[in-house]
């Protein structure tokens, strides 16, 4: 494949703006004293991308509590469920320092499924389930209490789902892998397709399965983080969650806020492609947050209706036909078509294809971790019933 989105190439300049800007990639995404990958070197073609998406990826990289080998497993199964030859080459690599070999690489094909010891089938299920449900069922949450802490089964959450995201950015942009990689590893597309789970839709949690913290138990570095401007304001329940977990909420804010505050993207694009994900992953939670900030944006009732009908929906014009369009290809496919991508770079400029891309893959990463912890809405908020008929509200249909 031909990049759609070309790597930087290498000053031997070290003071060099390019030079400057890839240490400085690597240094975020906790890769220091390696070489640069294809990916950093096209991710830094947007460098304020970098800057947002790079504490939560050192965060899974340096500072998860999942197990190494646990770690690859999962790394290797969502490449391989995307079909990322980039991801899943880099994580062969990294996969024989802590001893998989070939032999593993071919039977992580075959899934859960397969011969694993300890918790493996329990991980590889739970990565099968967020791809393809976006949520993790009552069965693998309970078969992950019986072999790890709260913090490493939101970690393995989180790894999944940031794994999801980088395979989503490398194949929408046709990233190549880097040979060094390559040379040492089965190429994902030999392992063939067999054994890819089924999409199917979420069940919606009535009941938590990990409470926020309440405003009296929380600790005063706890209320730094959800009211740093010391604003009396009331922190919702997915803050109020993750707060458990100061190290982990200050990466993953960090990602969001680039994409609320800083993305080269228009208010009304980026609320139409939230909630369009929000729609797909079947996260009521996500809906509930940003409906009406899709309204501050400018959307009115009937778009924000014409968002759950989709692309198809005959009020959109071309290019937001395209964006919708191109939210459910990711979904679905992992990747955006040559015609959609053909579409919105006619009217994009390459910042804002890969702030495209980064926000879907974004909120793909929320809601699934929203659907898993069941994080429910807060009692001022309301869902998708408001914006629904009764043919809307049938089971997922990309």
């Amino acid at each position: 494949m031909t990049p759609r989105l070309r790597p930087v190439q290498i000053s031997e300049d070290e003071t060099h703006d390019v030079s400057v800007a890839l240490r400085h990639a690597q240094g975020a995404f906790g890769l220091e004293g390696e070489s640069p990958t294809n990916f950093l070197k096209t991710l830094v073609r947007h460098p304020p991308a970098v800057v947002g998406l790079a504490p939560l990826a050192c965060y899974i990289i340096r500072q998860s509590s999942v197990p190494a080998f646990d770690q690859r497993l999962l790394g290797l199964r969502v490449a391989w469920l995307c079909q990322s030859q980039v991801i899943w080459a880099e994580q062969t690599a990294a996969a024989r320092a802590v001893g998989l070999g070939d032999l593993e690489f071919k039977r992580l094909a075959h899934g859960p499924g397969a011969e694993w010891d300890g918790q493996g089938s329990a991980v590889l299920r739970a990565a099968d389930e967020i791809y393809s449900q976006s949520f993790v069922t009552d069965a693998t949450w309970t078969a992950l209490e019986a072999g790890y802490s709260m913090r490493q089964i939101i970690d393995i959450i989180f790894t999944v789902a940031e794994y999801l995201m980088l395979s989503m950015l490398a194949n929408s942009f046709a990233i190549q892998p880097d040979a060094r990689f390559t040379d040492a590893s089965v190429p994902v597309t030999a392992l063939g397709r067999r054994g890819r789970p089924e999409r199917g839709r979420p069940r919606r949690l009535t009941v938590a399965r990990l409470e926020p913290v309440p405003p009296e138990d929380r600790t005063p570095d706890q209320c730094a983080l959800l009211d740093p401007g010391g604003t009396g304001q009331p922190a919702i329940n997915l803050f109020a969650t993750l707060v458990r977990f100061p190290d982990l909420y200050k990466a993953r804010a960090a990602q969001s806020t680039y994409i609320r505050t800083a993305s080269t993207l228009s208010g009304r694009v980026r609320e139409m492609l939230i909630l369009r994900m929000g729609w797909l992953c079947k996260s009521e939670y996500e809906w509930a947050q940003h409906a009406p900030i899709a309204r501050q944006e400018g959307l009115s009732i009937d778009q924000i209706r014409n968002i759950i009908l989709g692309s198809n929906a005959p009020a959109w014009g071309q290019l937001d036909s395209a964006l919708l369009r191109a939210t459910d290809e990711l979904f679905r496919d992992d990747t955006i078509s040559d015609a959609t991508w053909t579409t919105l770079a006619g009217s994009y400029t390459e910042s804002q294809l890969i702030d495209v891309v980064i926000t879907v893959a974004g909120y793909r990463l929320v809601s699934v971790v929203l659907n898993s912890i069941g994080v429910q809405i807060e009692p001022d908020t309301k869902g998708w019933a408001q914006y629904l008929d009764s043919d809307q509200a049938r089971p997922y249909s990309p």
